[in-house]
């Protein structure tokens, strides 16, 4: 299943980056794997030869090792955070029936913090992103990630552009709502806007030259 039908996307919103947990930091977990095989197979004849019992102790770990590639594979998949132009989603699976699923707007996100730690860490450049919201009901840490301090960046640089655009979208809805007012009034409630806004022209001039007098 592609991204775009894991989630709905908004008018003109589009895709930016798809973030999953860096291979690497299952390396002890293919090794665990790998011993779950390799042990079993290794004593096999000597397993075999003991009947019900033997074939028992060879299929047991074998049949864990199945198990453990499956849900390793399906959470490495599933556990992802979705940059886009409009928001941040986060898709925690904590199960194969268990999932989170975070959605915040740039307008709500506070601080972004990228964090690389240890020497596997330092070495490899690997490391957690913590990402806080406003109200700080909603956060998002997004665990073993590559380059999480560059990521880090790149979330605040989106997040100023998109506030730039909406922003300068808000000003012309504004002046465009205000026009469209203006042009359905008569004479009478034009000459008072008139006047009013002449008023408030001289307030602010006033208010600008007691500051400069101030400084």
């Amino acid at each position: 299943m592609s991204i775009e039908n894991k989630i709905k996307l908004k008018q003109d919103e589009q895709i930016l980056s798809v973030i999953k947990r860096y291979g690497l930091t299952f390396f002890w977990w293919w090794i665990f794997i790998l011993l779950l095989f390799v042990v079993p197979f290794f004593f096999m004849f000597w397993l075999f030869r003991h009947g019900w019992w033997g074939q028992t102790l060879f299929t047991i770990p074998v049949l864990l090792g199945i198990l453990t590639i499956i849900r390793t594979l399906f959470l490495w998949q599933k556990n992802i955070l979705i940059i886009t132009t409009h928001r941040l989603i986060d898709i925690d699976q904590r199960g194969f029936f268990d999932k989170i699923v975070s959605d915040i707007p740039y307008d709500q996100v506070e601080d972004v913090m990228g964090r690389i730690k240890g020497f596997w860490g330092t070495i490899f450049r690997f490391g957690n992103l913590n990402i806080q919201t406003g109200s700080g009901k909603v956060q998002i840490i997004v665990d073993k990630i590559k380059q999480p301090t560059f990521l880090q960046q790149e979330i605040n640089e989106i997040r100023e552009r998109r506030l730039a655009e909406h922003s300068h979208d808000f000003g012309e809805d504004l002046a465009d709502s205000i026009l469209e007012k203006l042009n359905q009034l008569d004479y009478d409630d034009l000459l008072k806007v008139f006047k009013r806004s002449r008023k408030l022209k001289k307030k602010y001039e006033e208010e600008e030259e007691e500051l400069e007098e101030e400084k």
